[in-house]
């Protein structure tokens, strides 16, 4: 039996012995025999079928269940036992459904609600694990066990895969071949992040009105702060005008068109001056996923106008589970918005499938929400979109094309200690979240709120780069390492990561730094972290890094200190860092000609330089 079975059957899984549940409240528990990579059995009414395909190092894990009777929401469970391995990461809910963060306990004290990722080492294996959807269900796991979430009560019939595992002796490659592995065997319907084209605009800077107004923007607000950045000669090129630009009543939105007391001139004559006074070349607005936090106010005029294309579910009315009437809903909307001069959305408040639950399986009203907004986003906006609060799986799998995703939960700029845990979700999502989706690690703040430290995240994130600073607070001093003077943000190919020595352990509880990593070509950028509260002794040595090449020799410049060292894979650091520093690497492979030894230096003046556009040719000997 290969090792990704054995483990998942054997240990995982702690033996295949599922229990079904139906709506009456039975429980059915089949006894399967084994047959053939094959699980099946009957008992009461209730059929079982689950299979194993293997591939390699990968296998996919499928279910049949066939019932007599109507099962429960809730419709399958098996037992899950993770105290066999060596060490775990998870990824889970935090404290909601829209956002997720990791965790290391899972194998001591139990498994986090909602966890649909896994990392477990074994020995000198490293298995991933991937909670998957199914026709009608997902897939994920908690401490009563591996479950199908069907969304009601009342389905006879579930189908699909449900989980694959992928082992390899590096844990970043078992989980990229096994997203690759989900995707080549269909489970995986829709294109991972290399099939997803990163948008234009998002190679350079931006502003987002979020952070500096919250629920209360205006056009005049939004002049002031455009004024600033120009005085400043800040390089902003694209802007998003979030929350509160509609009008609405008690959370309820109440018209696709603009509130007028904070517009009084109208969006697209607010747009237009924004283009042309202050030269910004795209303009985004938000919205979510249900046109507003409560959805549509049925008593306002847009209510009645769009009746049809609505219904009440869970107290909220939201567009209609029906592909064709949310189309128009959208479609109707988004055509005024883009006669406004509209560029983008940024489309909130995903993550929310329970507004569907009890009336229609979840994962097919989420896939046609994805299926309805984003067709309409093509048409009206050639796909440029932000997705934002929609990190489950059943968010994630079911976005047509669109590109970006944010993260991470929001920035906090007032939590104190926010940045820690906005660094750990961020570094530790992107495992998995890249490999479908383009990371956006959200705005930070240039003047104020650690912006050193999220500056640097952002420059080696590999994602979006903006700040949201309200007037008056915009530093172009922390903002030029990250964007540089002409506003390109230097994006790296990847996102940026935990290291190798980092994957297994919550670095901020156990005192050591966040070392996150990224790359540009043969080049690799290090970034370290010190969020522990208390100044912070290390030794590490630079083989962590997965993209480094242990058979050759780099020139490491460290941005903070000016240093430049000669290193390979091998070389030993010994770093202390006081509480929130932090320190910024870019490693340059070392080349020869008939002069001597250079690199392709980029600019020294950027927290991560390999990211540079505009490279120089310089030889060692005169670096160090």
């Amino acid at each position: 039996m290969k090792k990704n079975i054995s483990y998942t059957v054997n240990e995982f899984l702690a033996g295949i012995n599922p229990s079904v549940y139906l709506a009456d409240g039975r429980v059915v528990t089949p006894a399967l025999a084994y047959s053939e990579n094959k699980w099946q059995g009957e008992a009461e009414g209730v059929k079982l079928t689950i299979t194993a395909t293997t591939k390699g190092n990968s296998t996919l894990y499928s279910a049949d269940v066939i019932s007599e009777s109507p099962l429960a929401a809730r419709a399958v469970i098996m037992k899950v036992d993770t105290t066999t391995a060596d060490a775990m990461l998870d990824i889970h809910d935090d404290t909601c459904p829209v956002w997720k963060m990791s965790g290391w306990s899972a194998h001591k004290d139990g498994i986090n609600i909602i966890t649909q990722n896994f990392l477990a080492k074994k020995g000198d294996d490293h298995y991933s694990l991937v909670c998957l959807m199914g026709d009608i269900f997902r897939c994920e796991v908690d401490q009563g066990g591996l479950y199908f979430w069907a969304g009601m009560d009342g389905f006879t019939e579930l189908h699909g895969g449900f989980l694959t595992v992928t082992v390899d002796s590096d844990p970043l490659k078992a989980v990229e071949n096994n997203y690759r592995f989900a995707h080549e065997m269909g489970a995986i319907k829709v294109p991972l992040r290399d099939e997803r084209e990163y948008p234009e605009i998002f190679e350079h800077f931006g502003w987002c009105s979020w952070n500096a107004f919250y629920q209360q923007p205006t056009s005049e607000k939004i002049y002031s702060k455009l004024d600033e950045l120009k005085a400043k000669n800040i390089p902003v090129k694209w802007i998003i005008i979030d929350d509160g630009w509609s009008p609405v009543w008690e959370n309820q939105l109440t018209s696709f068109k603009e509130d007028r007391e904070k517009f009084p001139e109208g969006l697209k004559e607010c747009i237009r001056r924004i283009r042309e006074d202050y030269g910004i070349e795209k303009v985004g607005v938000w919205h979510t996923l249900h046109a507003y936090w409560w959805g549509v106010c049925a008593n306002s005029e847009l209510g009645k106008e769009m009746e049809d294309c609505l219904f009440l579910a869970n107290y909220k009315v939201v567009p209609i589970n029906n592909l064709e009437k949310q189309y128009k809903f959208w479609d109707t909307w988004h055509s005024y918005l883009a006669d406004c001069g509209v560029d983008f959305v940024k489309v909130d408040n995903q993550s929310t499938g329970g507004v569907w639950a009890g009336h229609s399986s979840t994962v097919l009203s989420t896939g046609i929400a994805h299926q309805s907004i984003e067709r309409s986003i093509k048409k009206n906006f050639d796909g440029l979109v932000i997705n934002c609060m929609g990190m489950d799986m059943e968010n994630v799998l079911s976005r047509p094309f669109t590109a970006i995703s944010r993260n991470s939960d929001d920035f906090f700029p007032d939590r104190e200690n926010g940045f820690a845990k906005h660094l750990m979700q961020n570094v530790y999502n992107a495992i998995w979240h890249s490999q479908v989706m383009h990371c956006d690690y959200d705005m930070w703040w240039s003047g104020k709120s650690d912006p050193v430290q999220s500056g640097l995240l952002r420059a080696i994130s590999g994602g979006p780069v903006y700040i949201s600073d309200a007037v008056g607070d915009t530093n172009r001093d922390n903002i030029l390492p990250v964007v540089g003077e002409n506003g390109d943000i230097c994006r790296l190919d990847h996102y940026a990561m935990p290291t190798y020595d980092c994957i297994y352990s919550d670095c901020a509880a156990e005192g050591r730094f966040v070392k996150t990593y990224n790359c540009k070509g043969d080049s690799v950028a290090l970034a370290l972290f010190n969020v522990c509260r208390k100044d912070v002794t290390e030794t590490f040595k630079f083989n962590v890094i997965p993209d480094i090449d242990a058979t050759r020799e780099y020139v490491a410049y460290e941005y903070f200190t000016k240093k430049y060292t000669r290193i390979t894979a091998e070389s030993e650091e010994t770093l202390t860092l006081s509480s929130d520093d932090v320190r910024a690497y870019s490693l340059y492979p070392i080349m020869a000609d008939e002069s001597g030894e250079y690199i392709e230096l980029g600019e020294t003046t950027r927290y991560i330089g390999i990211g540079s556009r505009v490279k120089k040719k310089v030889y060692v000997k005169n670096l160090m």
